[in-house]
């Protein structure tokens, strides 16, 4: 099996013997808002509380944006008129989230957007991190988002290279920090200009594609794109020819690809059982959000019990979300070595 073979040629001991740069490189003012929100977690419940021995949801919010030099309006419904208005297809960690008709008529609770689909809020259980898209509460009554953070781009001489699998964005403390530091340094993922990796945007087909073919060591297709969406100068034409060709990709109507889309978990799922060969391992693992009748039940019963995906605390594996790019890393890590 083709598993076993990626087995015995990767095998390697990592030895990670450098430190990641200091914290004067830290991510965007957005990702310091998510990470401080996901510190308080576990916070109680407090009405009218705004400080870490209680919060209620928008005493959370103007403590944390406090913390970042953001002053906020005390309420819901005060929040959700400052900034400027977001879609939900473009939220950013860092934007402000609000829903309406929770406690009372309107706009009710607010929210700090975390990323991958994610809020932190103070909830009637204390501060927590929920799915924006829970079916059955959350996701019924989200009402809209607005950024009120202003991003200072650095100078590209600000963020200097690293050297092969450091990024300024992935941190020794970050939880897929073993998985995408392996992968870099195999030459299998890459990252972004002034050695970022963006871990938490979510990965593209074009993107996977290219991951798969290194990993495979694919023989380049260099002709024509067999996708007739795919440009031919298209950066990754060539691995996603290789990919197309071998099958680890199908694609849709007209055989379109669809380069620029991204993968949602189920797809990952599919994915990953077509490339490994993979088969349930053990009894039925029970998710809340994925029905039998579910198009990808069974992928998702071979990656999860294999150990290549997991579930969520919640009993649920989000099977619509989109995977991100240090999921996905993760992934592909865990169906090599193991």
């Amino acid at each position: 099996m083709l598993k076993k073979v990626l087995v015995a040629m990767f095998i390697v001991v990592l030895t990670v013997s450098w430190m990641i740069t200091p914290d004067a490189f830290a991510n965007s003012k957005g990702d310091q808002v998510a990470n401080i929100a996901k510190k308080y977690i576990g916070v109680p419940y407090k009405w009218g509380g705004t400080t870490p021995s209680g919060f209620d949801c928008s005493g959370f919010m103007t403590y944390v944006f406090d913390k970042v030099g953001v002053t906020l309006p005390r309420t819901s419904a005060d929040q959700a008129t400052v900034g400027t208005a977001v879609s939900k297809s473009n939220l950013q960690p860092g934007d402000i989230v609000y829903f309406s008709n929770t406690y009372k008529t309107g706009i009710s609770h607010s929210g700090i957007y975390v990323g991958n689909g994610y809020f932190v809020h103070a909830a009637s259980k204390g501060v927590q991190k929920t799915s924006i898209n829970e079916p059955y509460y959350w996701g019924p009554k989200y009402t809209g988002a607005r950024r009120v953070l202003k991003e200072e781009q650095p100078k590209a001489a600000e963020l200097p290279t690293l050297p092969k699998g450091q990024y300024h964005d992935v941190k020794s403390s970050y939880w897929a920090y073993e998985q995408i530091t392996y992968l870099s340094k195999k030459d299998i993922i890459t990252g972004y200009d002034q050695s970022l990796f963006k871990p938490e945007n979510s990965i593209k087909r074009s993107e996977a594609a290219a991951m798969l073919a290194k990993a495979f060591n694919l023989p380049l297709e260099s002709g024509s794109p067999i996708a007739p969406d795919v440009p031919n100068n298209h950066w990754a034409k060539e691995e996603i020819n290789a990919v197309m060709k071998t099958g680890y990709f199908e694609g849709y109507q007209n055989k379109e690809f669809r380069p620029e889309d991204s993968i949602k978990r189920s797809e990952v799922a599919a994915l990953f059982t077509r490339v490994f060969d993979l088969e349930k391992n053990g009894s039925t693992i029970n998710f809340k959000d994925v029905a039998p009748s579910y198009w990808a039940f069974d992928e998702i019963q071979n990656v999860t019990s294999n150990n290549i995906a997991n579930g969520y605390s919640d009993q649920t594996f989000k099977a619509e979300e989109k995977a991100s790019r240090a999921e996905f890393s993760t992934f592909l890590y865990r169906a090599w070595v193991n």
